[in-house]
């Protein structure tokens, strides 16, 4: 009798440890295949969150192509267009500028002595009236195409003034920081230019638009060689830089550094005002 409730009980106990292998294995191959399915979908997921971010940045080196080749490069030759005498009136107000006798009109009134990285003496200009270098050179052209005289001074930080015959003051037409060498090649048309500093070249165009506004950051390009990781990033108004890769850069950038072979002339400062001195 107690032999036959063993055995009884031996085969219970084995039915439930089947049981129990049953549940374990099943349990063990749903966690796998939920496994699976898990880093397959994830897989996909990133799969297609590469091929997204593929297709945005194709997208935007696309666009930044079209835009700078859209982009009008030809020089707008300065048009002066006055008198004689307006020429000497102009002049007798910019030299009243340089010596701090006219202020210069904005949301406050100042003068060139007060200007940041400006303020060259008079006496010092005078001194210096037939150097040829910086910070001693000026422009005196039209140099927004207007067809009258602007002034401009580089001396760490380029300005360009723009007075108004009958006016009591003159104003900034433009300022900026000259951290790159700057050349005004056309009539309100900048080029920034900084060369070639551990393999980078930096060049920056800005031009003073139909709306009359200076665009400061119209073209903004980065060139790296002569590395073991060329990049060749170019940025607009509206994009910001992005690698376009060698063989844009060469198609798309080819009118702008062909227009930076010409520059409006800086002049001595004897050169501008001569006998008026």
């Amino acid at each position: 009798m107690r032999q036959c409730c063993m055995r009884k009980n031996s085969r219970k106990n084995l039915v439930n440890l089947n049981k129990y292998k049953i549940v374990f294995i099943s349990s063990l191959l749903f966690f796998v295949v939920s496994i699976s399915k898990y880093f397959y979908t994830q897989s996909l997921s990133n799969g297609k969150a590469l091929i997204k971010e593929e297709a945005s940045e194709s997208i935007h080196i696309s666009a930044v192509c079209q835009t700078v080749k859209n982009m009008d490069f030809a020089i707008k030759e300065p048009q002066m267009d006055i008198t004689e005498n307006e020429d000497k009136l102009y002049k007798e107000a910019y030299l009243k500028v340089l010596k701090n006798e006219m202020p210069l009109l904005g949301v406050e009134k100042e003068y060139y002595r007060d200007l940041w990285k400006a303020g060259i003496s008079f006496e010092e200009l005078l001194e210096k009236k037939d150097e040829d270098c910086f910070p001693y050179l000026l422009y005196y052209d039209d140099l927004d195409g207007d067809g009258k005289p602007e002034l401009g001074v580089n001396q760490g930080c380029l300005y360009l003034f723009d007075y108004e015959l009958g006016d009591d003051g003159a104003h900034v037409l433009y300022c900026q920081e000259s951290c790159y060498f700057e050349g005004i090649l056309g009539a309100g048309q900048i080029w920034y230019h900084d060369g070639l500093h551990a393999n980078v070249i930096r060049d920056r165009y800005v031009y003073l638009n139909r709306d009359n506004e200076w665009e400061e950051w119209a073209l903004d390009l980065e060139q790296a060689v002569g590395s073991a990781q060329n990049y060749y990033l170019v940025g607009t108004t509206l994009y910001q830089q992005i690698d376009v890769g060698e063989e844009n850069w060469n198609e798309i950038t080819a009118p702008f550094f062909e227009m930076t072979k010409y520059e409006i002339p800086k002049k001595t400062f004897w050169d501008v005002f001569g006998e008026l001195l």
